[in-house]
């Protein structure tokens, strides 16, 4: 198995500081990864995919900013996508994949000069689509958001509102090497996800009690500003009508039909069960289910081959523990992935 840690400091990153970007790229080099820059990332790619050995391979990205080289558009129809499709297998950290696309030096004139050629009606497409960041070293991405995330890969990122929810590792978690725990603030829906039999595997689950405003971003961004419901707290607002109703109609049957003594003790037993019944449905089943880590396979022939989303939040420090913990993680990938080979 080969592995591979990009690490390029002429492309911007964002939750995972350069120091931190460049700690775990040494710890992982010292202990055998090869470290390939944006270049070096898409030849590798690219390669993989036309000998169709992208199972033999495993790349962690220590910068939370996909480059150009290997994602030149929101899209499946990327050099990313087609290494996984292959059954290639991404480790990744950090902020939400995809949400920002890293240029080179060069492509902010590229940028600049195609907007500058576009007739006016082009050009606001552009302006729109296309917002440019640049960090203090004056290194260029643009901010593709969640949208990066949904066409690549097909999953839906939420973002949690403050005080943000701390995780349940699942069993397969467990199994994969996740031993502890954090508060998740980018996590992706995985009850109610549009992928059915391509559904992702939790790592890490949450059930927040507060979310932002439902806003993904994916189809048409205007409307989605527009609507500023909470979905689950409409559902719940809806469905807590529902035992009201039956009890009313179980007090109106029996007011006909029986005495007042009968009625009154009637309607507290209906009341109390219904109730008890409603709070236990929305605890355990209403509240949707979120992951803070998360592992989606897109090559059937190598199961273990895949997307591995860890740690969904803003790095501000790693220790050796958390770098053991990293490796561990990566070792027991690598030795899934050989038993998918065989």
């Amino acid at each position: 198995m080969n592995l591979y840690v990009y690490y390029d400091e002429r492309y911007m990153t964002n939750w995972i500081s350069d120091e931190i970007s460049l700690a775990v790229t040494n710890f992982l080099q010292s202990r055998g990864f090869s470290v390939l820059n944006a270049d070096e990332l898409a030849e590798m790619m690219r390669q993989s995919v036309d000998e169709d050995r992208c199972w033999e391979s495993l790349v962690i990205f220590s910068r939370d900013v996909v480059p150009e080289t290997v994602c030149h558009s929101s899209t499946p129809s990327t050099l990313i996508r087609d290494y996984l499709d292959c059954g290639g297998t991404i480790v990744w950290l950090g902020d939400v994949p995809f949400y920002y696309r890293g240029h080179g030096p060069s492509s902010s004139k590229r940028l600049k000069e195609k907007i500058k050629q576009a007739d006016q009606s082009e050009r606001g497409r552009l302006l729109r689509e296309l917002r440019e960041v640049r960090d203090e070293k004056d290194r260029f991405a643009l901010e593709v958001k969640l949208r990066g995330c949904f066409n690549a890969l097909g999953v839906v990122s939420v973002f949690l509102e403050h005080p943000a929810s701390k995780v349940r590792i699942t069993g397969a978690g467990r199994e994969l090497g996740l031993s502890s725990s954090w508060y998740s603030v980018r996590p992706i829906l995985i009850r109610g996800s549009n992928l059915r039999k391509k559904k992702p595997a939790a790592l890490a689950t949450i059930r927040p009690r507060y979310m932002m405003p439902f806003e993904r971003h994916v189809l048409d961004e205007k409307k989605e500003k527009k609507f500023s419901l909470n979905i689950i707290d409409l559902l719940s607002k809806i469905l807590g009508l529902i035992p009201a109703m039956i009890t009313m109609a179980t007090a109106l049957y029996f007011l006909l039909a029986g005495s007042a003594a009968s009625l009154v003790m009637t309607f507290l037993g209906v009341s109390a069960a219904l109730l008890s019944a409603y709070v236990t449905y929305w605890f355990f089943w209403s509240r949707a289910t979120y992951a803070g880590a998360w592992f989606k396979n897109f090559d059937r022939k190598y199961p273990h081959s895949g997307f591995y989303r860890l740690w969904d939040f803003r790095l501000h420090r790693v220790t050796q523990n958390t770098m053991e913990e990293l490796l561990n993680i990566i070792q027991n990938i690598t030795q899934t992935l050989s038993q998918d080979a065989t």
